[in-house]
């Protein structure tokens, strides 16, 4: 997770999206990527898979070095719709997470249902952070892809139909946010078609 103080007071809603630029490190392109922290925090997270140049070089950054950040941008906020149903996929759990934190200090809060696929139960990012969250409008589940065999407390396969059936309560009550590898995305809205989503 790369951390970020502003110089100036920035403003964002849940769920949007920042550019950035490592101008320094003769990286001149800008890279999209989500907030996983809340717009109430004073620092923002970006938490940033590990895979390519950009990132490689996002890591090696220092205190002190600058970052050129650009935004906010994206529709991918939460709406009045009471309950939602987040899927996420890998690190495309940070929108959520950000949205999860933000519903957290909010009055009203919205009935959230989250389910996080991982290939492994090492590869769960925030898990900790999540199973803190002990709240009577926030159920989770976690997906395990890549194990074998049954394991306590988790799914073992990927997210479709029968998991969805299995998990969502009265599909026509629900809006339903995906983020995560383009192929899980596009099955997961397949599956929620065929359904009648």
């Amino acid at each position: 997770t790369l951390v970020l103080k502003p110089n100036r007071e920035i403003n964002f809603k849940p769920g949007q999206f920042f550019f950035l630029r490592l101008d320094g490190r003769k990286l001149y392109a800008r890279h999209p990527f989500s907030v996983s922290s809340s717009p109430l925090e004073k620092d923002i997270h970006f938490t940033v898979k590990l895979a390519g140049r950009f990132t490689q070089e996002a890591y090696k950054l220092k205190p002190g070095d600058e970052v050129k950040v650009e935004g906010p941008f994206g529709e991918f906020l939460l709406d009045d719709t009471k309950d939602v149903v987040f899927i996420a996929g890998g690190v495309g759990i940070t929108p959520f997470l950000n949205m999860i934190k933000y519903n957290k200090s909010e009055d009203t809060k919205k009935n959230i249902l989250l389910l996080y696929s991982s290939k492994t139960e090492e590869d769960i990012i925030f898990k900790k952070e999540l199973d803190s969250i002990n709240e009577k409008w926030l159920k989770k589940f976690y997906v395990l892809s890549r194990e074998k065999g049954r394991k306590r407390k988790y799914e073992i396969g990927r997210i479709g139909k029968n998991m969805l059936l299995k998990y969502v309560k009265n599909l026509n009550n629900k809006k339903f946010y995906i983020c995560g590898p383009r192929l899980m995305n596009r099955d997961i809205s397949q599956a929620l078609r065929e359904l009648g989503v």
